[in-house]
C-alpha cells in the first residue's frame, strides 16, 4: 500500500483488497507493524506532514475471518463506489475561498479585482456541484459531475496561483499562507482520484 495516513496515531485501520475470486473485502487490521505487516519511513510529502503519512508492506498478513466486516462482489462493489469521487470534495471550496480571502485582503486595485471575478466563478461552480449532489440521484448524470468536478480544480487552481501572484516573493515563505493553500489545493487534485476521474482531469487540461 503506497499510502497509509495516520501511522502511529491511529489504533486500527480498514484494509480493503480484492480477492482471487473477485470479492471486495473490508478488514480490521490493528495499526502496528506485525507479521506480515511493516510500515516504510514516513513519506516526506509536499503537504499535510504532520499526518504521518507512511506506506505499508504486506506480506502474509493473516487476518482473522472475524475481523472482515464487510464483503462483497467487487463489481457489484464498484457500481455503487465509482460515483462517489466523480463529485467535487467540499473541501476545494474552501480552500480556494480562503485563497480569494488572502487576494481580497493583498491592499491592491488588480487583487481586488480578480478576487471578485474568482468569487463569482467559485459560486457558480458550487452551485451547480451542489445542484447535482442535493437533486441528482447518486448514479446518475456522472459526466456532468465529472465535467464540475474538473471546472472546481481549474478555480481552486486560479484562486491559489492568483494568491501567490499577489503575495510575490513573500509567499514562498513557509510561514505564508499562500503557498500552504498552494500546496492543500495540489493535495486535493490526488485525493481520493480514481481512473475516471484522472481521465476526466486530463482530457479538461488538454482543452
Amino acid at each position: 500500500m503506497p499510502w497509509y495516513t495516520g501511522w502511529g496515531l491511529n489504533d486500527v485501520m480498514l484494509l480493503a483488497g480484492v480477492t482471487d475470486d473477485g470479492e471486495a473485502l473490508f478488514a480490521c487490521v490493528d495499526a502496528r507493524e506485525q507479521p506480515g505487516l511493516r510500515p516504510t519511513p514516513r513519506l516526506e510529502l509536499a503537504a499535510l506532514t504532520g499526518t504521518r503519512t507512511v506506506g505499508l508492506a504486506l506480506d502474509g498478513l493473516v487476518v482473522p475471518e472475524d475481523s472482515v466486516v464487510w464483503s462483497r462482489p467487487y463489481e457489484e462493489w464498484a457500481v455503487a463506489d465509482r460515483p462517489k469521487n466523480t463529485n467535487p470534495n467540499p473541501a476545494v471550496f474552501g480552500v480556494a475561498g480562503a485563497a480569494l480571502d488572502l487576494l481580497e485582503s493583498a491592499g491592491d486595485a488588480e487583487a481586488k479585482e480578480t478576487a471578485q471575478v474568482l468569487g463569482e466563478r467559485l459560486r457558480a461552480v458550487r452551485r451547480e456541484a451542489y445542484a447535482l449532489v442535493d437533486e441528482v440521484p447518486a448514479g446518475e448524470r456522472l459526466a456532468d459531475r465529472l465535467a464540475v468536478k474538473t471546472r472546481a480544480y481549474d478555480v481552486l487552481r486560479a484562486a491559489t496561483t492568483a494568491a501567490i501572484v499577489a503575495g510575490g516573493g513573500r509567499a514562498f515563505g513557509l510561514g505564508s499562507p499562500a503557498q500552504r493553500l498552494a500546496r492543500e489545493g495540489l493535495f486535493l487534485v490526488v485525493q481520493g482520484q480514481t481512473a475516471d476521474v484522472r481521465g476526466a482531469h486530463l482530457r479538461a487540461l488538454r482543452g
